[in-house]
């Protein structure tokens, strides 16, 4: 009979051995966690107690986005560390795993429509393991943990250990999974590996490794030095955002795709020293606060102002998700403009074009609704992506005497920093049709920066000198002419 030869390092090891509901370990690329998670399965199979027929049956769930990366890395590290043990079949997408008297069903998964949702929605499972969990919707943990612990039932003995195991690389800065990673739920145990860079990196044994070095002992400093040589390169082969979501194992921007704004965007200059990003801006008494609003269900403002050396300033960011535009007014925009930060400025709102559609109940469109607020709202002029885009290119790429003509506030403007680096991105194109190797799709993504990005390109177009003049001269009081009065109207 095979053996399987498995040493387990150390986050690794203490990932396995614990009994929370949910576990997940995160880590950079080559880190050894998928390997852990084949192996806890089969650990927990063995596990199992017997039925009354004397075999131990268990059945595992194994989900990621989609089939065709399923079958390219989780089969593929199955077959390999269960030979002999797991038979693939493509009919039922399932590998059985049988040996001795575990008998054991590993179904693969997709999460690529609804189907696949409800055919997860009906299993019955002893547990579950989300391979690169951060390519999946994160509330799907509330349904997959129903499904666990329903096999074998209590006919077969019932279920020794129900779990949900997940691995990942570090997700994004701000995304649900952060969200989850950094305040756990209760049953939830996040594990976090050594960046890859690390003296303390993990799996340096079985990375990288030639025909020689897999003679030495696994902690033989020539092949620890061998193994290191797989992070060392591709830190040098890619970009900052890659290396420090996938090599470094710290939360980052997503690196695919090209940056709307990455090449010309620089929080520092060539001397080191700040350029479009600074800390603690402040607004100018008496000048205009532009407020750049996007709509939708998700509508985000961003406060910008021209200051009086022709800068654009953008001093804050309010960022809504899952609320309508009044909820986003009375609960998050007006609250900060209570702030004595903005006191007795002048506000104009520039929004989005297609905010003047009117509602099909109410006959009332967004502007409407700004006006009712008791704000000056303007539509921006134009909602084609090309001008609005070139508007916030003008303004990162001009210069006012001796420093950059758009500065962006570090603390109060996190996510706008973040698109502007990274997160506001053209995608790929992933399709085997694309004609050149990085093509990028016309139009950036929408994502969770591009809502703010958004209303950071209305403020933009409103705070160009020709709108804006128009934008003051409509905010002025109207001066009423003086009336004459012939002197016997006062007898």
């Amino acid at each position: 009979m095979a053996t399987i030869d498995y040493i387990a390092p150390t986050t690794c090891a203490n990932f396995m051995v614990s009994d929370a509901f949910v576990r997940l370990i995160a880590g950079p690329v080559g880190s050894g966690k998928t390997t852990a998670c084949v192996l806890e399965l089969f650990r927990r199979a063995a596990e199992q107690a017997p039925s009354h027929d004397g075999y131990r049956y268990t059945r595992f769930a194994i989900l990621r986005q989609t089939l065709q990366q399923l079958k390219m890395t989780v089969l593929k590290d199955i077959l390999q560390w269960l030979q002999g043990f797991a038979t693939w079949r493509v009919s039922e997408s399932t590998i059985f795993v049988e040996v001795g008297d575990i008998k054991s069903e590993w179904i693969l998964l997709p999460m690529e429509d609804s189907e696949d949702r409800r055919r997860l929605l009906s299993s019955q499972l002893t547990g579950a393991w989300l391979s690169e969990c951060i390519e999946i919707e994160s509330a799907l943990v509330a349904d997959i943990s129903g499904r666990c612990g329903r096999y074998p039932g209590a006919n077969m003995g019932g279920c020794t250990h129900s779990f949900i195991i997940a691995d990942t690389n570090m997700p994004e800065d701000g995304s649900p999974w952060y969200k989850l990673m950094e305040e756990p739920p209760a049953g939830w145990q996040i594990f976090k590996q050594p960046s890859g860079l690390s003296p303390f990196a993990e799996n340096l044994p079985y990375l990288n490794q030639t025909v020689e070095t897999l003679k030495l002992p696994v902690d033989d400093p020539r092949r620890i030095e061998q193994g290191r040589t797989y992070y060392t390169r591709l830190a040098q082969g890619h970009s900052e955002a890659y290396i420090r979501r996938y090599v470094m194992a710290e939360y980052g921007i997503d690196p695919s795709g090209r940056a709307v704004f990455g090449s010309i965007f620089r929080e520092r200059d060539a001397y080191g020293h700040p350029w479009h990003v600074a800390d603690d801006l402040q607004p100018v008494y008496g000048m205009t606060l532009i407020i750049g609003q996007d709509f939708g269900r998700d509508p985000c403002a961003a406060l910008m102002q021209v200051d009086q050396m022709g800068r654009l300033l953008v001093l804050d960011e309010v960022i809504s998700r899952h609320m309508g535009l009044e909820l986003h007014i009375n609960t998050m925009l007006k609250p900060l403009l209570m702030n004595p930060r903005y006191a007795g400025l002048p506000i104009a709102v520039i929004g989005d074009p297609a905010g003047v559609a009117k509602n099909t109940v109410f006959e009332m469109t967004s502007f409407d609704f700004l006006r009712s607020k008791g704000f000056h709202a303007f539509p921006a002029s134009t909602n084609d992506i090309d001008p609005r885009l070139r508007a916030v290119e003008s303004w990162l790429l001009s210069a006012r005497g001796t420093g950059p003509g758009m500065v962006i506030d570090r603390k109060r403007c996190p996510t706008i920093i973040a698109g502007m680096k990274m997160g506001y991105r053209y995608e790929n194109v992933r399709s085997a049709n694309a004609t050149v190797q990085g093509e990028t799709k016309p139009k950036p993504l929408k994502n969770e920066y591009s809502h703010v990005m958004d209303a950071v390109q209305c403020g933009a177009l409103g705070a160009q000198s020709g709108l804006l003049g128009y934008i003051n001269q409509r905010m002025r009081p109207v001066a009423r002419k003086a009336t004459y009065m012939p002197p016997g109207a006062w007898t």
